[in-house]
């Protein structure tokens, strides 16, 4: 790539980080102060404390992702770029229809890694800390422990590859994966009509409940991130559950100071119990 067309490249990406960065952070407040407006669930853990936890563990997570993931991807989106490689690369469309139909391949093969977390016992040693939660707002997308972060890393690394994703495409994926994450965990009661329409598209609040919910079968449900159809095309898709009749959670952690900080970093590394049994089935 020509020096000027390097520094075009890099004109453009800086004015898509200011215009993205300021709707993701309008996007992020206007979700936080909604939720707290119009709640959908009944909150069992009043206070600031499980916030705290929650926002905690997410900069740890944060710092996980800059030291692993960063390092990875963005030199992969750039080289896929230079050299013309990946799946979208091939699309004979422009490089904005790349970058869309890159997005739309990066949030379909989360959905195969969040399968992954929930399928694969190792893998759920480190997601399980995310759903022990005994709540679900938007403080929860934040909730993951930065081992879990860590693990990822290769699979990122291997859908920006396969993928193709340009610089400007992964960009645009973080910022709609970010506020797609916060709107869904979010604790936002919206009208059952349109929440049901958004739905033929979005993961939505309801939806992402039912995923939280500590029955097993529920749970099993509803693994987009991002845009709903991959569960419609997977058979995956529920939304046939009372939101009120929903415990959140995960059966054999019903106990509120089994998630504070320590013991949720500890999780992945003490013996493991039959967590869809309840707690008075653990010794």
């Amino acid at each position: 790539m020509r020096p000027d067309r390097n520094r075009q490249s890099g004109f453009r990406l800086g004015r898509l980080e200011l215009v993205t960065g300021g709707i993701v952070a309008i996007g992020a407040l206007a979700i936080v102060v909604a939720e707290r407006r119009r709640p959908l669930r009944r909150r069992t853990q009043p206070g600031p404390d499980r916030e705290f936890v929650n926002l905690a563990m997410g900069a740890a997570s944060a710092l996980a992702i800059m030291a692993a993931e960063t390092p990875l991807v963005g030199p992969l989106a750039r080289i896929a770029e230079e050299r013309n490689r990946g799946l979208v690369r091939r699309l004979p469309l422009p490089e904005w229809g790349r970058d869309v139909a890159g997005l739309l391949l990066m949030d379909y093969t989360f959905y195969l890694w969040h399968v992954l977390t929930h399928k694969v016992p190792l893998l759920w040693r480190l997601h399980l800390v995310h759903h022990v939660d005994l709540n679900l707002d938007a403080s929860t997308a934040l909730r993951f422990h930065a081992l879990d972060m860590v693990v990822s890393a290769p699979w990122r690394a291997g859908q920006v590859a396969l993928i193709g994703l340009s610089p400007r495409g992964l960009r645009l994926w973080q910022r709609f994966f970010f506020l797609s994450i916060l709107f869904h965990h979010s604790n936002l009661r919206l009208p059952e009509g349109l929440e049901r329409r958004l739905a033929w598209v979005l993961t939505t609040p309801r939806m992402h409940g039912i995923h939280h919910s500590a029955a097993k079968d529920e749970t099993d449900s509803n693994w987009s991130s991002g845009f709903s159809f991959w569960d419609r095309l997977h058979g995956t898709f529920r939304l046939d559950v009372d939101q009120d009749a929903i415990a959140i959670g995960v059966p054999a952690y019903r106990d509120p100071a089994e998630t504070g900080i320590g013991r949720s970093l500890s999780m992945p590394f003490r013996s493991q119990r039959d967590d869809w049994a309840p707690p008075s089935n653990h010794r």
